[in-house]
């Protein structure tokens, strides 16, 4: 059995599932083109998109696990099955980390589509800290890349497969640079909308080591993290949390570091490993909401108002500092003026058909009034069993969108993967 978190996958009675790459993987035999079947690729399994009826699954976590730190270099290569909890857990016992989301279970599809983290505005997203990929592209060739050794013809092929890897190559094998382990310090808890707005205009001035995350569920929850490298760190970081202070809900915490912290707690209920919900996720980009947050407040309180269940929210993290600065084109993550990666997701009871359709109306309608802030799509999830695919492909990828297209009809000629 294909034990993985997302139920939407779990549930799916796939056709076949396949554990390792091989050549015979892509022979055109395999696959019906009257039925434009694809290969679904499970790395972690969050996603709903890693097992489909009667499509095959290429399971990455059994044979690609493994993970081997370069003490003389602080890199690290991973396979392309593994967790991103397994990878810190094991960065741990060197004293190094890596800026991974803000749940652990997710594999490398998190990195290979972008990668935001609480670390992120200090370090980057994760493909910013991509140093190798080894892998197969989708009409099986095998690819070996170094970041500082890309020829000329190679070039296109390593921004794409930084943000759009899943379209046209699958990932066996990772190198990433790994960051010193610091303490954390965390003020979280919940907040009522005003103290949000309140929030948000001060975190769009925090320095790049703070970032904000929160999630509207039943309530608003907020985490304002801060990484303590050194004493100027450590002031700065002082001063803006004295500025918090005046908020009677939030409490401040101290970790030793990033892997002790387990973001959104209990008490929110969330739904994301109830078994008895499907659910799917959007995730947007917009920059600083400035002038316009109070606008942005009561958008947000009217999405709310109209969700159809307890079980949908709208959460967001904070990007920006080195996420703005780094490897400008150099990746088909091309919103990099981005401040702001909300997402919404929605869930219903599984089998419901007449909630599903409430509730993804309601994603649909909560999307089409967060454009305006966030007029950006963060493919982190595929969608191509959805109507908006093409739409979330656009604003995704940009004016980068037919040199994916030319990609993929290069490489995986037979549409193997997920399809464009």
């Amino acid at each position: 059995m294909l034990e993985i978190p997302n139920i939407n996958s779990k549930d799916a009675k796939f056709k076949e599932l396949v554990y390792d790459v091989k050549d015979s993987l892509f022979k055109e035999d395999n696959y019906s083109k009257k039925e434009f079947e694809h290969l679904c690729v499970c790395s972690g399994g969050t996603t709903s998109s890693c097992a489909k009826n009667g499509f095959t699954t290429l399971d990455l976590r059994k044979n690609y696990s493994k993970i081997h730190f370069y003490k003389e270099s602080n890199l690290v290569t991973i396979g392309g099955g593994v967790i991103m909890g397994d990878l810190i857990n094991h960065l741990q016992k060197h004293n190094r980390s890596f800026p991974i989301g803000l749940s652990k279970l997710p594999g490398a599809g998190y990195i290979l589509t972008g990668g935001v983290s609480p670390l992120s505005r200090a370090y980057g997203l994760a493909i910013d800290n991509i140093e190798s990929i080894k892998g197969f592209l989708g009409n099986g060739t095998f690819i070996s890349l170094k970041k500082n050794q890309i020829s000329k013809e190679k070039k296109l092929i390593w921004e794409a497969i930084k943000g759009a890897a899943p379209f046209f190559s699958i990932i066996t094998e990772i190198g990433l640079l790994t960051i010193q382990s610091n303490p954390i310090k965390v003020i979280e808890g919940f907040v009522n909308l005003n103290e949000l707005s309140e929030i948000i205009k001060l975190s769009e001035k925090f320095p790049e080591n703070i970032s904000l995350q929160w999630i509207y569920a039943k309530k608003i929850y907020i985490y304002i993290f801060a990484e303590l490298k050194n004493s100027l760190e450590d002031k700065r970081t002082k001063a803006y949390f004295l500025l918090l202070e005046k908020f009677s809900g939030l409490e401040k915490k101290f970790y030793e570091n990033f892997n002790e912290i387990n973001f959104f707690p209990k008490d929110l209920e969330l739904y994301e490993l109830n078994v008895n919900n499907h659910s799917e996720v959007i995730s947007l980009l917009g920059e600083d909401l400035k002038n316009d947050i109070p606008i942005f407040i009561k958008c947000l309180n009217e999405i709310m108002d109209n969700k159809p269940n307890n079980s949908c929210y709208v959460a967001s993290q904070q990007l920006g500092g080195k996420t703005k600065k780094l490897n400008h084109g150099s990746s088909f993550f091309i919103h990099r003026k981005s401040t702001w990666k909300p997402w919404i997701y929605a869930s219903w009871k599984k089998n419901d058909l007449q909630e599903k359709a409430l509730v993804m109306d309601w994603m649909y309608k909560s999307w089409i009034k967060l454009k305006r802030f966030y007029p950006h799509i963060h493919l982190a999830q595929l969608h191509n069993h959805l109507n908006s695919h093409k739409e979330e492909l656009t604003l995704a990828f940009g004016n980068r969108i037919d040199e994916l297209k030319t990609l993929k009809n290069i490489f995986d000629p037979q549409s193997i993967l997920p399809p464009l």
